[in-house]
């Protein structure tokens, strides 16, 4: 890894490479190749999230979701 390249822009390189996506997807709004356009909004949405009280938020109203989600 580079040194001069952000922690965050790291994250978003690996995410994109293992999706088999380019970086620019995300900030674009293409569904994805493989039709995982859901998957990728929610990624995208995941790296706008600027705080952690914001990340933790999201986090919730997924388990809430996930919860109330027939087995």
């Amino acid at each position: 890894m580079n040194g001069s390249v952000k922690p965050g822009a790291q994250t978003l390189q690996t995410l994109a490479d293992i999706l088999g996506i380019s970086v620019e997807h995300f900030y674009d709004g293409d569904p994805a190749p493989d039709g995982n356009a859901d998957f990728q909004e929610c990624l995208r949405l995941w790296s706008c999230i600027r705080t952690s009280e914001g990340r933790e938020r999201a986090l919730t109203c997924l388990r809430v979701i996930l919860e109330e989600e027939p087995r």
